[in-house]
């Protein structure tokens, strides 16, 4: 197991490194392209992935939604894959709407189908693209992301003043903390501000502020 997470672990540090170094990749035709057809790849078989993996999918997404302070009402869930960040945001703040977007329309299915009916009026997921979101400016009062790319500029569209936003990653902490000067420019770039960034388990937490 050992083995395994150091090679994921030496894949995941260079590949954060560049695209923090170059956010453009992700505007890349290659990058998009990949986005829209890893997912859709992986679905089936995401979730039990997760389960047997030797990594802790929930430790740096449960110490970010702990960092919130106040009470979010409209929460957004970017790249929602089968709604696990989307999920636990629900139950973490119980009088909050959660919405989840994704382009995988398989992973929506599957992320739909792991809603308890007692919540469904709290919860919906969206088909859409996180780089280009069919929301309105300033709808939401909290966003969260957990291990896919982040597009600064349309989280920050969708933010309110005042929000907060929280990307969680399970792998590659060491690389985030070293290229904080560098996330803290991006989020400065696209009108927001680093709140904190720490290293959690094996993975990071970015926290954010508009």
């Amino acid at each position: 197991m050992g083995n395994v997470l150091n090679l994921k672990t030496a894949f995941m540090t260079p590949l954060i490194k560049l695209i923090i170094k170059h956010p453009k990749l992700m505007e890349s035709k290659i990058f998009l392209r990949a986005m829209l057809i890893f997912p859709e790849k992986i679905s089936k078989t995401y979730d039990a992935r997760v389960k047997d993996s030797d990594i802790d999918y929930q430790a740096a997404l449960s110490y970010g939604l702990s960092l919130i302070g106040n009470k979010p009402l409209k929460i957004l869930d970017l790249c929602t894959g089968t709604g696990f960040a989307a999920l636990m945001a629900l139950k973490h703040f119980p009088d909050a709407f959660v919405t989840g977007v994704d382009q995988s329309r398989t992973m929506i299915e599957m992320a739909n189908s792991k809603v308890d009916p007692l919540d469904a009026d709290r919860i919906k997921f969206d088909f859409g693209n996180a780089a280009k979101l069919d929301y309105e400016d300033e709808a939401f009062d909290l966003v969260t992301t957990s291990n896919a790319p982040v597009y600064l500029a349309e989280a920050a569209r969708v933010l309110r003043h005042g929000g907060d936003i929280i990307a969680t990653y399970s792998l590659g902490g060491d690389a985030f903390l070293s290229a904080r000067n560098e996330i803290e420019s991006l989020l400065n770039e696209n009108g927001l501000y680093l709140i904190d960034l720490k290293k959690v388990d094996k993975g990071a937490v970015i926290h954010g502020g508009k």
